[in-house]
């Protein structure tokens, strides 16, 4: 018997055969008179026709009618089930498939699950969270916290593991997901086009999809470098936009902000790569372990046996033994240099910078430190870091390449969440700046 197991992310579900990865296939559809595109395919056509393109399908799985039924396909489960007969026919028909679900799913979308797997020529063997599979693979005894992304959300799951691994809680973090985040890139992307070319990328299906093209190596490259180069040519003309690191990170920073304020600060967090993926974010978690894409596929071929059920009636499983030499164990927490995991009382907001005997009032514009210790509103050519904060005075520290930030005596290896009385200096022993917090209705 030939098994495939399938992983259903919609940001991008991935097919394996034991712990190997063979197929990579975004949750998108587009559908075009009659003819239905899926995956990397529909994604190459999502801008190119907003109206023909469904990426909610596999969040929504149900049979509610689509608001403009086309051809064949009435609801969301036609979409996922077509998605789904896709994916068996590019993994090579595999006889038996075992999905690993996301643990958002509930019994009526696992139950809607199993009746489109029915109608496919597979045998569906059996289902487990996809959480529990992958920490199966890799944790040890001690009580954890599991971060994915999806496309329209973020999800924490929350698991406690003695000598089996098991779900003990899930939150799902609205308006976290891939879409948005990639939506905030583009319009930053479009506003630096605007700027530094006079054009916009937006205006047009075709350059809007060429720039949506481009997302997925922008944030592999900014993940190491300061600074990428984008190009678009539209009328035998190439237009080029510089986008900054600093300046994206920014950009992000409410959204990643939401999720730092969710995670326990007494459990070992445990990053899923799609996460891990995004620029930035992973410095400001606490001491994440990283797993690796086939940490998943590990856990399902490991534990095979007792995720497998007999009959069409198969029992979602949210409990599997700990890994027997586990790579990620729970450990002490040490103090961050930057209070990067977020309590559960309300963080004070930062509303000044104080350097030397000057406050600096921070906006979402942000302020900069240069080399010679001062601060400004605009960008100088030494800039060391820059400070920026969103409107709900969540301020955040980013350094640049010209040199090592220290926050609170440490060097900074990445982007910082700050609170009033952390001190920025340029060396381990200088103060140069102190956050505070003043009370507008005291002055």
């Amino acid at each position: 018997m030939s098994v495939c197991i399938i992983e259903l992310n919609d940001s991008e579900i991935r097919a394996a055969r034991d712990a190997r990865i063979i197929l990579r296939s975004p949750g998108y559809a587009v559908v075009k008179k009659d003819q239905l595109f899926t995956g990397n395919d529909a994604l190459r056509l999502a801008y190119l026709n907003p109206r023909e393109t469904y990426n909610r399908y596999w969040d929504k799985l149900n049979q509610d009618a689509l608001q403009t039924p086309v051809a064949n396909y009435r609801h969301h489960a036609d979409l996922a089930y077509a998605h789904l007969m896709a994916i068996y026919e590019q993994c090579g028909k595999p006889e038996e498939v075992l999905f690993a679900v996301p643990c958002g799913y509930t019994r009526e979308k696992l139950a809607l699950l199993l009746g489109i797997a029915s109608a496919c020529p597979f045998q569906a063997v059996g289902m487990v969270d996809s959480a529990v599979a992958a920490a199966a693979a890799v944790a040890g005894r001690g009580n954890y916290q599991f971060l994915e992304i999806y496309l329209h959300h973020a999800v924490i799951t929350r698991l406690d593991a003695d000598a089996h691994i098991s779900r003990s809680g899930v939150e799902v973090l609205d308006d976290t997901g891939l879409l948005r985040i990639q939506a905030a890139i583009a319009a930053l992307i479009a506003d630096l086009f605007i700027e530094q070319s006079r054009f916009d990328p937006l205006h047009h299906a075709a350059t809007e999809q060429a720039l949506y093209d481009q997302l997925p190596q922008c944030l592999q490259s900014l993940r190491s470098r300061s600074e990428v180069l984008f190009e678009i040519h539209y009328k035998n003309t190439t237009h080029q936009a510089r986008l900054h690191r600093e300046a994206l990170l920014a950009r992000l920073q409410p959204v990643y902000a939401r999720i730092l304020q969710r995670l326990a600060p007494d459990r070992t967090l445990l990053l899923g790569d799609r996460v891990n993926a995004l620029p930035g974010l992973a410095e400001l978690l606490p001491q994440p372990s990283v797993l690796a894409p086939e940490s998943v596929f590990r856990g399902c071929a490991e534990h095979h046996a007792l995720i497998r059920s007999q009959g069409p009636a198969l029992t979602f499983i949210t409990s599997l033994p700990v890994a027997e030499r586990p790579d990620v164990a729970t450990a002490p927490r040490a103090a961050t240099q930057a209070h990067t995991v977020a309590e559960q009382a309300p963080v004070q907001a930062v509303t000044h910078v104080l350097c030397g005997h000057q406050a600096w009032p921070l906006s979402p514009g942000g302020c900069y430190l240069s080399g010679a210790g001062t601060v400004s509103a605009t960008r100088p050519a030494d800039c060391r870091c820059q400070i920026s904060v969103d409107g709900n005075g969540m301020a955040t520290v980013s350094n640049t390449d010209n040199g090592t930030v220290y926050l609170n005596g440490s060097p900074m290896r990445g982007p910082a969440v700050v609170r009033p009385g952390d001190r920025l200096g340029l060396t381990a022993a200088d103060n140069t700046c102190t956050f505070i917090s003043v009370n507008t209705h005291m002055v």
